[in-house]
């Protein structure tokens, strides 16, 4: 018992020795993890040095690596948009075009009762108008271009808000006479002057970044103003573009020496297809080969039957060999203009996103029926691929004798948007995410196509084009008048 007493004691003498040693040196290490705790970020504080530089226009940049515990997202850079007046989307836009004089002017009180006292609920306002100015006197660099026909803009986004009408601003934008006219190098040049259609209205060019800034700014005015949505029209190159292209002379900024993103597509498809033709062809080759020995060999009927049938295969997939694609000047000059339109779309829904507004655009309704507009340089399925809403025009009156097998399609209001739809319909079903359909339709008589080729309209033209729509399962469409007047009596939901 002593002996292990005595030993005891030892062994308590000597790990009270080991203790002291353990506790010096846990007491350093703890100093120093202190001091590592005091330059180690707080997981619950965002580091500021994490916050980058924040630009006018989106670009690629390279954010500086910053140690951080937290998997957290960052806060966002920008600030959330609070419009001065606040609406809500309807259970679907059904709306009126007005124009910057109504908005203004004594008209607008006959409209907005139009609007409450029916199921009507949206206007679509001209703040960029078909000659190029804003409807408004704003402050800033677009100054100049405002004209007093809205004299109180943050008045009449009152009133809509008060009557609960959810408002649209439509920006022309190509078509542009006033801009034409100041900066002819933004424009089409004939000659020595600036180029006019045959209606005496002025463009700017789509290839230039500066034309496309211009449109964007006065839409980020609209969106200031409290507008939800903003409607791009004309968003395209004159009519008939492609037979001046190589008489008129203008910049191809940005475009000049690019590939176009077609010709990009057409070519890989045209490798991959090529490569998998001659897989084939090789494959089919050696069957000749191999039959025709065969056959050299011993000559029966059922090896000569082998021998032809494999020549046939070989000849006839000859006959459906990849054909090169067209990649002609005058092709790369007709992609580009697809491709300049498609991009401004894209940049400018790009450019509205920190306001939080729709972005819509109008087509042409035979843009749909096509696999491109490429004179004009629409392609339906790309700028319906960059929008919230696409409103195709498809106001009977537009369409030529014959379309969709129609004899006169102003005198068939029903059929015309019924067949229109459809062809439509089988664009969106090639797209991923489609937007919303909101098409222009008629609410005017369109006497200039002559004797026998239109009908007078009113309510019963425009209910049958609604009445299309809602057979087509589309609730939602825009009604054109350019004197903003309407039609009584509309069954504007059927």
């Amino acid at each position: 018992m002593m002996s292990y007493l005595g030993k005891g004691e030892n062994s308590v003498n000597k790990n009270g020795r080991i203790c002291m040693l353990l506790i010096f040196i846990l007491s350093l290490s703890a100093c120093t993890s202190a001091n590592v705790a005091l330059n180690t970020p707080d997981p619950s504080v965002q580091p500021t040095a994490a916050v980058p530089e924040m630009t006018t226009t989106p670009s690629p940049s390279v954010s500086p690596i910053v140690a951080t515990p937290s998997p957290s997202p960052l806060p966002s850079i920008t600030p959330a948009f609070d419009p001065p007046v606040h609406f809500s989307y309807p259970d679907a836009v059904r709306g009126i075009y007005v124009t910057g004089w109504s908005a203004g002017g004594q008209r607008m009180a006959k409209l907005l009762s139009l609007v409450d006292q029916t199921d009507l609920n949206a206007m679509v306002i001209d703040i960029k108008d078909d000659d190029g100015y804003l409807t408004f006197k704003p402050e800033g660099k677009l100054a100049e271009f405002g004209q007093p026909y809205i004299k109180d803009p943050q008045s009449l986004m009152k009133t809509l808000e008060q009557h609960n009408i959810y408002p649209i601003a439509r920006i022309v934008s190509f078509k542009d006479t006033v801009l034409a006219k100041k900066r002819p190098d933004l424009s089409f040049i004939d000659g020595s002057s600036t180029w006019r259609n045959a209606n005496g209205d002025g463009f700017i060019n789509p290839f230039l970044k500066e034309s496309w800034d211009h449109n964007v700014e006065a839409a980020k005015l609209a969106a200031e103003l409290g507008f939800k949505e903003i409607q791009f029209d004309y968003v395209r190159f004159p009519e008939g573009f492609e037979s001046r292209d190589q008489v008129l002379k203008y910049s191809m900024g940005d475009y000049k020496d690019r590939k176009p993103a077609k010709f990009i597509q057409e070519e890989n498809a045209y490798i991959e297809a090529s490569k998998k033709y001659q897989d084939e062809l090789s494959a089919l080759q050696i069957k000749v080969t191999d039959a025709t020995t065969t056959y050299n060999s011993t000559q029966t009927d059922e090896n000569k039957k082998t021998m032809e049938e494999a020549q046939k295969s070989v000849s006839s997939l000859k006959k459906a060999a990849p054909q090169a694609p067209d990649f002609s000047d005058k092709a790369r000059m007709t992609q580009l203009r697809v491709d300049a339109v498609s991009d401004f779309v894209a940049y400018a829904k790009e450019q509205l996103k920190p306001y939080g507004v729709h972005v819509s655009v109008d087509i042409f309704g035979y843009s749909a029926t096509l696999p491109e507009a490429p004179g004009i340089g629409q392609n339906f399925n790309r700028i319906a691929s960059s929008v919230d809403v696409i409103s195709s025009m498809i106001y009977p009156s537009h369409w030529s004798n014959g379309y969709f097998g129609i004899a006169k399609p102003d005198k068939e209001p029903y059929q015309l948007v019924t067949a229109y739809m459809k062809a439509e319909k089988e664009k969106f079903a090639l797209l991923q995410t489609p937007p919303i359909s909101r098409p222009w339709i008629q609410d005017f008589t369109a006497s200039w196509l002559g004797a026998g080729n239109y009908i007078p309209y009113g309510k019963a033209e425009v209910d049958a084009q609604i009445r299309a729509l809602k057979d087509a399962n589309v609730h939602e469409y825009l009604i054109w008048n350019a004197n903003n007047s309407y039609s009584e009596g509309v069954t504007y939901m059927p």
